[in-house]
């Protein structure tokens, strides 16, 4: 039942990408709101919870971007996988750790567009506006990432008590 959520929350987050803030806000660099998602499961979650999600916001964003195909997969099991192993070296119990990973995240993402985009020019690609580009979409990660946290968590969290209490009022575990 916890996938459902999942679900629901990745399917919100993509909308809210591609459809609604450009809608509303029109041309703003607004990062990868997905990353934080991905980020947030490599760190919190469990790797049965997490990877089914990640596949789930991967292909979802193949599928629906200009990207070439595999880029937003490439990219999500990289970060979830890198960051898989963060909470040896660091204190992630508290959120303020969060931020300076999702900007990682959106600066490992922008590398990897950047090398999928020089790599089928044959050359390097490289402008100014890029850099301005990414800049912005920092910005956007440090403002937004300890909101999305606050909401993962208390909505996770409050998914993990419905799910383990109807579990079991109905007589299963777990």
């Amino acid at each position: 039942m916890h996938y459902i959520v999942y679900f629901i929350v990745c399917l919100l987050l993509v909308v809210l990408k591609t459809t609604i803030i450009p809608g509303v806000l029109g041309g703003l660099w607004l990062y990868d709101l997905l990353i934080p998602l991905v980020i947030y499961f490599s760190l919190y979650r469990s790797l049965a919870e997490g990877l089914p999600v990640v596949l789930l916001s991967a292909i979802m964003m193949d599928m629906i971007s200009g990207a070439p195909a595999g880029i937003y997969l490439t990219t999500y099991i990289w970060l979830f996988l890198g960051f898989r192993q963060t909470w040896r070296f660091l204190d992630l119990r508290h959120s303020y750790l969060f931020p300076a990973i999702v900007v990682a995240g959106v600066i490992f993402q922008q590398l990897i567009f950047w090398a999928a985009a020089s790599t089928s020019a044959g050359q390097l690609v490289f402008s100014y506006e890029s850099i301005r580009i990414v800049f912005f979409q920092i910005v956007w990660a440090v403002v937004s990432a300890p909101l999305l946290y606050l909401l993962f968590h208390k909505l996770f969290i409050a998914a993990d008590r419905l799910f383990s209490d109807n579990s079991s009022e109905n007589g299963h575990s777990g």
